[in-house]
């Protein structure tokens, strides 16, 4: 791509209008030249007058059909669009990626400058929805640009297209909406810069509506279900994570310290840091030192960290649990810790407090980072960040709804007692989940997620206008200049920004963005009349898109199986499915059948589900595949990662039934043909699959030699317990899959770390933020920290010839601003430390069960000496499956 602008024709459009002008680059390139552009920040047009405003990128597709008519590579346009102060010459910096200066003087036509603008709109909006399928983008800037600019052009809001039916178009996924996370934010910036503020004071009541969540009727059990004393002091409205001793809660913080506090990292890390982990340990003022570990196990009995929400970015209502072995030495501790904290940090108070008729320790800071209260009862030691769980922990102590009465909580023990000496346990129970989606818990999260996203677009709107030169110190400014629209920060609660003595942000009823006051301590007890009519949507779509929460229990158990080799038992137990939009994809399941297809050697992954008997004929059936291991080729083009060929032909693969394939005949065709000496034929219509027949196995491969390996293998085994699905993943090490999932692991991660560097040259390139401030900003921003996913440090880079911007020293030189290469030193993380996966699902009584079993190993094999042997090419016919 360098010096590409020396040799392509370029061709520049600008015309002059209100408010602003608008221009279009045009230059010719290959169109896999073109596809890169699309994904490198060295592709970008600017002016040392700062003239030029928010840029965007895009190609022209029409030629591409006729290209594929002529089996040629026809040249794309690669199309810039900008808007532009003044109407003097415009002197163009335009980076492709070596730079290449530009002039062209704007004309005036109102025809031509009026079908630009929508040119440049269509292009804008194409930005949005790209940035939107960036892993790790932070889309909230881009989506206050776009809401900005449908406004000042009297367009619509575009809207953005999710895998899942409605995801973005409600604003996310349902844990998106119920966890706050960004999509969810970003949809309530969307909404504000809409128009769709709060005009009316909060004076009318809360809505009178039931969360639909499913209750659990009280098991039917004899004598007592044997519970942990520690459950006596859990308000039923929290969620809970038991730990059994100190020593799993500590194996637990390690696991997640490994992470950086994120189970999700431990697949593929992310670019954002916000230190969930780590909030607790700060604002509750519990460390744990290097004699925790010692002396831990000879104080403290029990720990479990509970809950009213999880919104620790927001404000979180957590506290740790500990029931003590010994009293005194664990409140010594906890005194010492306390009163050491009040000494480190400034203004920060340790005082006595008098709550539910108990005094109770309270250490608290001006900032809110530290809130700390820390109550007893007997030998139940309370830390929490919230006053209204202090107040509950003694209540629940003294009888009054707590966990251990609960009938789902109940339930989940008759299941999983705790004589299974699980290292996690996990409940949410139907009374949290009703809680956290009660109208004074969601109205309450919502005004300070709209206070939040207010302060965040004010600061983006005062960019906004400091790049276009027009004034923008006040909201009303900002209003006259259609930055911002009329009411924006109108709040029902009366909640405004100020700044402190320090010029820190804080807000009026909360305090500092980070440190809120936690929404259980905040309820309102009236709302307004646009608080009421978000909150009935949200129960609508929450209807709509799952039916009922239901009761959730989650268990981890842990066992070694060998030397540096663990067994990681994992529960996934659901309570009243059939209150749930899952009971129709559940309805075609059979029923738990003691039988499946033996596992067949030479496969990487498989998949054995019993389908219900509606479906294939009236008698329920197997349906089975998998995926063999053998080689994939893979090639990077256009800056992503990819399988040059069809991937039906490209992976060796099977699928299959028993013992009625009735069902899967009809979907994937019936023989073209009689069978020949072996049971194979050719299928007739279009996906043209080699099929195989042997007593009551049917087998559909695209390969005809797949056929013959797993047919020979294909037979019937008995369960450990009945099920109705079962899969497996097997140790990638040593296998051809090995360098195929590090590939596809290093380009997403790249993609990962990639987002953050792009994120900041957004900033510049949209908002004229100064590129050497640009990571602060982003930071700022995002309400976290950017941390490349793969090791390295973000730095704003000189490119030769070229623009300033940020990237990754992690990065390989050729990879810093485009994927061209999988490194050979890249090694998966996942690879480090996975030697396999099973797992199974049983769907029975109202209930749902996943369990799976993850080998985890410290230490990489060595490669196994010889590859597995296949099967033999001509086998026998089948051996007959069990009747």
């Amino acid at each position: 791509m360098a010096g590409r602008s020396a040799t392509a024709e370029i061709r520049v459009q600008a015309y002059a209008g209100q408010p602003l002008g608008v221009a279009r680059v045009e230059i010719d390139m290959p169109s896999e030249a073109a596809s890169a552009a699309m994904e490198d920040d060295r592709f970008t047009v600017s002016d040392t007058a700062g003239r030029v405003l928010y840029p965007t990128l895009g190609q022209r597709r029409a030629r591409k059909l006729l290209g594929s008519v002529l089996g040629i590579d026809l040249p794309q346009k690669l199309s810039f669009y900008f808007l532009f102060k003044g109407d003097q010459p415009l002197e163009l910096d335009l980076y492709l990626p070596d730079r290449t200066k530009v002039t062209v003087t704007p004309q005036y036509g109102q025809r031509q400058y009026n079908r630009m603008l929508e040119d440049w709109w269509k292009s804008y909006v194409g930005l949005y929805q790209r940035v939107h399928k960036e892993d790790e983008y932070p889309i909230g800037v881009q989506t206050y640009l776009t809401a900005m600019w449908a406004g000042r052009l009297g367009q619509q809001m575009p809207k953005l297209e999710g895998f899942l039916i409605r995801e973005h178009e409600q604003g996310g996924t349902v844990t998106g909406k119920l966890m706050a996370d960004e999509a969810y934010r970003a949809s309530v910036l969307r909404d504000l810069m809409l128009g769709d503020a709060d005009s009316d004071a909060a004076t009318e009541p809360l809505p009178d509506i039931t969360p639909p969540v499913a209750e659990v009727p009280m098991p039917n059990f004899q004598g007592e279900v044997a519970l942990e004393p520690i459950a006596t002091h859990v308000p039923a409205e929290c969620f809970y994570v038991r730990f059994g001793t100190f020593p799993n809660y500590l194996w637990l913080k390690d696991c997640l310290g490994r992470w950086q506090g994120d189970l999700g990292n431990m697949l593929i890390q992310r670019s954002i840091s916000r230190n969930s982990g780590d909030v607790i340990g700060k604002m509750l003022a519990l460390k744990e030192s290097k004699m925790s570990a010692i002396l831990g196990p000879q104080v403290i009995d029990d720990v479990a960290l509970v809950g009213f929400d999880a919104y620790f970015s927001d404000g979180a209502s957590v506290g740790v649990l500990f029931h003590a072995k010994n009293n005194f030495l664990l409140g010594t501790s906890f005194s010492q810790q306390r009163s050491a904290a009040a000494g480190e940090v400034p203004g920060a108070k340790l005082e006595n407090v008098d709550i539910a008729g108990h005094k109770v320790s309270y250490l608290s800071s001006p900032d809110g980072s530290l809130r700390s209260y820390y109550a007893t009862d007997g030998d139940f030691h309370f830390v929490a960040s919230s006053r209204k769980l202090i107040e509950r922990f003694y209540s629940a102590g003294a009888g009054e709804q707590p966990l251990s009465a609960a009938s789902d909580f109940l339930t989940a023990r008759m299941r999983y007692p705790i004589t299974r000496d699980d290292r996690v346990f996990v409940h949410l129970s139907s009374a949290f989940l009703s809680n956290l989606i009660s109208p004074a818990y969601r109205i309450e999260l919502d005004r300070r997620l709209r206070s939040l996203e207010t302060q965040r677009a004010m600061k983006l709107a005062r960019l906004a206008a400091a790049q276009e030169d027009l004034p923008g110190d006040t909201e009303e400014q900002l209003v006259a200049g259609a930055f911002l629209p009329g009411g924006f920060s109108t709040r029902a609660d009366g909640a405004t920004w100020d700044a402190d003595e320090s010029g820190r942000a804080k807000e009026t009823v909360r305090g500092y963005r980070g440190h809120f006051t936690p929404i259980a301590d905040s309820l309102p007890t009236t709302c307004s009349v646009s608080e009421a009519r978000r909150y009935q949507q949200f129960i609508s779509d929450l209807r709509n898109e799952v039916g009922s929460l239901v009761p959730v229990t989650a268990c981890v158990h842990r066992d070694e199986v060998a030397p540096q080799l663990e067994n990681i038992a994992i529960d996934v137990y659901l309570q009243r499915y059939e209150s749930t939009n899952l009971v129709g994809w559940a309805k075609k399941l059979g029923p738990p059948s003691p039988l499946r297809v033996a596992p067949i050697l030479g496969d990487v992954v498989s998949l054995n589900v019993v389908l219900d008997g509606m479906l294939g004929g009236g008698e329920p059936f197997h349906v089975f595949a998998g995926v063999r291991d053998g080689h994939l080729p893979l090639a990077v083009s256009g800056g992503k990662l990819q399988v040059p060929m069809q991937i039906t032909q490209a992976i060796q693969a099977y699928v299959g039934a028993w013992p009625k394939p009735q069902f899967l005949e009809r979907m994937l065709g019936r023989p073209s043909g009689p069978y020949d000496a072996h049971g194979v034929a050719r299928t007739a219509g279009l996906l043209d699959m080699w099929v195989r027949r042997a007593d009551d196995f049917l087998l559909f491969s695209f390969k005809r030699e797949v056929l013959f390996e797993v047919g020979s293998q294909l037979a019937m085994v008995e369960t450990q317990r009945p099920a109705q699905a079962w899969f497996s993943l097997q140790d990638l090490v040593g296998t051809q899959y090995e360098q195929v999932a590090t590939s596809f692991a290093y380009a997403r991660t790249r993609d990962t770390s990639a987002s953050g560097s792009r994120f900041m040259n957004s900033l510049t390139r949209q908002l004229h933020v100064e590129r050497s401030a640009a990571r602060g900003m982003a930071n700022e921003l995002v309400g976290g920290e950017f941390v490349c996913p793969l090791g390295g440090t973000y730095v704003l880079a000189e490119v030769p010839g070229g623009i300033q911007a940020w990237t990754s020293t992690a990065a390989a030189p050729n990879n810093q601003f485009l994927l061209t290469e999988v490194p050979g030193d890249y090694h998966f993380p996942l690879l480090e430390w996975f030697r396999g996966m099973r797992a199974e699902l049983l769907r029975a009584n109202d209930s749902f069960t996943l369990s799976a079993d993850v080998l985890i190993s410290e230490t990489k094999p060595d490669p196994p000496a010889e590859p597995a042997t296949a099967a033999e090419e001509l086998p026998p016919p089948p051996p007959t499956p069990p009747k």
